[in-house]
């Protein structure tokens, strides 16, 4: 004989069929949260380590571009001062053959009448070239305020001597060591006085660098610009060069 189940007793079987798929379902919630939960903490941690070596990459880079500003600098000082030696000792080849120059004059001009004494043009040439001597070996000892006042006193007495471009200029070195900027700025615009001058290239470079020095930035680009057109086969060019590519890196 068939057994009818009643309707009360499916009706609480399906309550149960339900009611443990949802608990089912709501398990299988909890594990995918907390998968995601797991996955978004993974994903953050990378995010975090990726921005600290992003961080990390551009110190590195920042630090490489300063090593490079300062070799750069370096490198443009190294050349000047080679450059410097270059041009002291034609000075002194130059200075010494205006010596032996004076010493053949004194030595030929002279009359029984005068018993070998030199002549006034001749007293005169001596004390020029005694004057710059004197201030031109100052600026080599390192003595540069003994120096600045050498020059200053050759172009008082001499104002167009012949060594008064190089007077000048070494003046205005003398003044740009002691980081007298302003002073040394117009010592070597004052070289452009004498248009023959072979100092006229390192003069206006140094210009520049004193224009830099005094942060008119804007003129000393200018300045050096104008070098680089105006005498592109002297050194001072290369250096201006140099200093240009050094304000590119500095956003001057």
């Amino acid at each position: 004989m068939t057994r009818i189940t009643s309707l009360p007793a499916v009706i609480v079987g399906l309550g149960l069929l339900s009611a443990q798929g949802i608990a089912h379902g709501a398990a299988s919630n909890k594990e995918l949260e907390a998968q995601a939960a797991a996955l978004e903490s993974r994903v953050g941690t990378l995010e975090n380590r990726t921005n600290q070596s992003l961080v990390e990459l551009q110190q590195q880079i920042e630090t490489a571009r300063q090593e490079l500003r300062t070799l750069r600098g370096q490198i443009e000082e190294a050349r000047h001062d080679l450059e410097t030696t270059r041009q002291q000792q034609r000075d002194l080849y130059a200075d010494l053959d205006r010596r032996l120059l004076l010493i053949e004059n004194a030595g030929g001009t002279a009359t029984p009448g005068t018993k070998g004494n030199p002549t006034a043009p001749e007293v005169m040439f001596a004390d020029e070239s005694a004057v710059y001597g004197d201030a031109f070996a100052a600026m080599k000892a390192g003595r540069y305020e003994e120096a600045t006042k050498g020059f200053q006193l050759y172009l008082t007495k001499y104002p167009k001597g012949p060594r008064a471009d190089n007077a000048t200029y070494w003046l205005g070195e003398a003044q740009y060591v002691q980081q007298d900027f302003a002073g040394a700025l117009k010592s070597f615009q004052a070289v452009s006085a004498f248009p023959e001058s072979r100092k006229l290239p390192d003069a206006l470079l140094k210009v520049a660098y004193c224009q830099y020095e005094l942060k008119a930035f804007k003129n000393s680009r200018a300045t050096l610009q104008k070098l680089i057109s105006t005498y592109p086969d002297a050194e001072a060019a290369r250096l201006a060069e140099a200093r240009i590519a050094k304000m590119n890196d500095e956003g001057r």
